[in-house]
């Protein structure tokens, strides 16, 4: 099913699903308002500084001491020619300072030709995680990951949480229409001191040079992520660990939006969000 971005859109609008209301005083919709375009876009990045997010970087804390977030050209670039740290670089991220349930999100991405110990030698890496917790920032909070790597954009990577694949119908997940094929949970995989499934991305569709466009599509406890117009990952299902019940889960919805630090140049921009 070659889903592009508008028929996912439309697909929405087809299944009834809307914005809800977010009790938690910590979180809110992407609501269209003041600032919004047309289509309900918001910008989520100003362009012209870090309004709106936090930093974090191991060894360094809450403040960014070596240049590793530049915002130049209405973009943030992240460890590049103004880097001024060690050659082990330490990984990080911005988050958005608030955390947010049913957008659609969208950003471009460029690589840039800098990596840094200890992955001079692997795939550029970066990611999206989002569903991520307020408080106190470490590595790596509890997320749903939306992997951005050469070669590899879309994956998904639950830290600590969990989901269920949707359904894929001629090398795209057909969705939100059709429920998955099964109600099983992916196994999930220790990792050090978490717990981690790896969704793997139908199809890649992202480019080595110049500027991709990512998005997310987040609703309910369902999410999508589009690679270039593409559909390649659909979740539904989205759990988070019970805290009041050791081993047990529940639903996951909402929370901040971090983009990863993670030893390889990259570039930001256009990062908008409406509600849906």
């Amino acid at each position: 099913m070659n889903t592009t971005r508008r028929e996912a859109i439309g697909l929405f609008a087809a299944a009834g699903l809307s914005a809800a209301a977010v009790p938690d005083a910590n979180a809110s919709t992407a609501s269209a308002g003041a600032g919004a375009d047309a289509e309900g876009w918001k910008p989520l990045f100003n362009g012209k500084d870090l309004s709106g997010w936090t930093f974090f970087q191991e060894g360094s804390g809450s403040r960014d001491l070596h240049n590793t977030v530049v915002i130049e050209d209405g973009a943030m670039h992240i460890l590049g020619p103004r880097y001024t740290g060690p050659a082990k670089a330490g990984m990080g991220y911005l988050a958005t300072e608030r955390a947010l349930g049913d957008y659609h999100l969208s950003l471009e991405f460029k690589w840039g030709p800098r990596r840094y110990e200890p992955r001079t030698l692997w795939k550029r890496d970066s990611g999206i995680l989002y569903h991520a917790p307020m408080g106190e920032d470490f590595l790596w909070p509890d997320s749903m990951e939306y992997q951005i790597m050469e070669r590899n954009t879309g994956d998904a990577l639950p830290i600590n949480h969990r989901a269920i694949q949707a359904v894929s119908l001629g090398g795209l997940p057909s969705w939100p229409e059709d429920m998955p094929g099964n109600t099983k949970y992916a196994p999930q995989v220790k990792v050090g001191k978490t717990l981690r499934q790896r969704i793997l991305a139908e199809g890649c569709f992202d480019e080595l040079e110049g500027w991709n466009t990512v998005e997310l599509i987040a609703s309910g406890d369902k999410a999508a992520h589009i690679v270039n117009g593409r559909i390649v990952a659909a979740l539904y299902g989205l759990q988070q660990q019970d805290a009041s019940a050791p081993g047990g889960y529940v639903r996951l919805d909402k929370g901040r939006i971090l983009l990863q630090i993670e030893a390889a140049e990259i570039l930001f921009r256009n990062i908008k969000i409406r509600a849906i």
